[in-house]
């Protein structure tokens, strides 16, 4: 797969776990489980490439438990380059995510990335973790870690 595809993936995997569509006909379970299992590679990667994180502590950030570790805030950064929606100079790319985003996620969307902005951090670890955590605090229901 080219990575030109891969980033186009991965961004619109970001974008989908963040935002939730408000039908009640969307069963957010099986769309949080099938995106674990389209971004289960880059998740396995990133554990791999990040030690001290555990599956478990992913689980447990997904519930809005975000320990002050440096670990899990680099696991971020990780997913988040990979994505293609964080540049190597620190900054998050809010166009990619805004392009991939389905239409039908777009109101929802938009109001957690706007939410979140003006997210900063003192390196991009410490700036991925504070986006998740941003995000997750934005809409709690639609936010989900890959």
């Amino acid at each position: 797969m080219a990575r030109g595809d891969l980033v186009l993936i991965c961004a619109s995997l970001i974008v989908i776990q963040l935002v939730v569509v408000s039908s009640e006909d969307i069963d957010y379970t099986t769309i949080h489980d099938e995106l674990k299992k389209l971004a289960g590679g880059m998740r396995k990667k990133c554990l791999a490439e990040i030690s001290g994180v555990t599956n478990e502590m992913l689980v447990e950030a997904e519930q809005g438990e975000f320990p002050d570790d440096n670990n899990l805030a680099c696991y971020f950064k990780c997913v988040m380059e990979k994505g293609g929606v964080l540049k190597k100079d620190g900054k998050i790319n809010f166009k990619v995510l805004n392009k991939m985003m389905p239409p039908a996620f777009k109101k929802v969307g938009s109001e957690m990335l706007d939410e979140c902005r003006e997210i900063n951090g003192n390196d991009n670890c410490e700036l991925a973790y504070n986006f998740n955590k941003c995000m997750f605090n934005a809409n709690p229901v639609a936010y989900f870690v890959i």
